[in-house]
């Protein structure tokens, strides 16, 4: 008689939970409609912060097993606090990748440079020249939108360990940070991609049923954190 293999790993998240969580809040409209303002006041930077720390005690709740778990709005010097550390950790990585980036295209330009100055005596060599300069400029596009897609997908990550450990050194904890992936791939893709369909049904709500963008917006930001803060109650000890 075989013995059963018992399962590894964490048990999957809920899926429909991600979605229903908000309905079963008693003032869901009142908090989403207040963080759809600050969505819209995103634009000004400053409600960037707020959205930010909201989502943070957000995500705290969800993975401490709160079963409403979305706060007041009551303590804005707070929230916004909360959301310093996660816009900066947020910060920091966008301008890693633009200086990279940035970086690699003066070092072709300098090549480049070089290049035109060595063959400006043959017609032929100039002609080659600006393909190769397409050919660069194609790569470095490329490559940004490469770095740009490593980044969207690491980063929920960072943003997890930042929220639950409170302190923005953690934004740059890489070991903890891939073990915490490893630990929890299966659940991590799946909020990701529970987080690109609340962004489709935002958009498309918003066009075909005249709903507010920004309120829609911020609720797609909370189907990503309850996802993650499940992900983080399922399986503590990985973070």
């Amino acid at each position: 008689m075989s013995t059963p293999v018992a399962p590894t790993g964490p048990p999957a998240i809920d899926f429909a939970r991600s979605f229903r969580f908000l309905v079963e809040d008693a003032d869901w409209v009142k908090k989403v409609l207040i963080g759809g303002l600050f969505a819209l006041l995103s634009f000004l930077i400053v409600g960037a912060f707020f959205v930010a720390g909201y989502w943070v005690r957000f995500l705290r709740r969800v993975a401490a097993g709160e079963p409403r778990p979305l706060p007041e709005w009551d303590d804005l010097g707070g929230i916004f606090k909360d959301g310093l550390k996660l816009l900066g950790a947020y910060l920091v990585y966008t301008a890693g990748v633009f200086v990279a980036v940035a970086s690699l295209g003066c070092a072709a330009g300098l090549v480049a440079l070089g290049i035109d100055r060595m063959s400006r005596v043959s017609d032929g060599a100039a002609s080659g020249l600006a393909a190769l300069g397409g050919l660069g400029i194609a790569a470095g596009y490329g490559l940004f939108m490469l770095l740009a897609l490593v980044l969207a997908c690491f980063l929920p990550a960072v943003f997890v360990r930042v929220a639950i450990k409170d302190r923005f050194a953690e934004a740059f904890a890489f070991r903890e940070l891939f073990a915490f992936l490893k630990a929890n791939l299966g659940n991590y893709a799946l909020s990701l991609v529970l987080y690109l369909v609340a962004s489709f049904l935002a958009q498309f709500g918003a066009l075909v049923c005249c709903l507010g963008l920004f309120p829609a917006v911020f609720w797609s930001y909370l189907v990503l954190g309850h996802a993650l803060g499940e992900t983080v109650r399922l399986n503590p000890g990985s973070l």
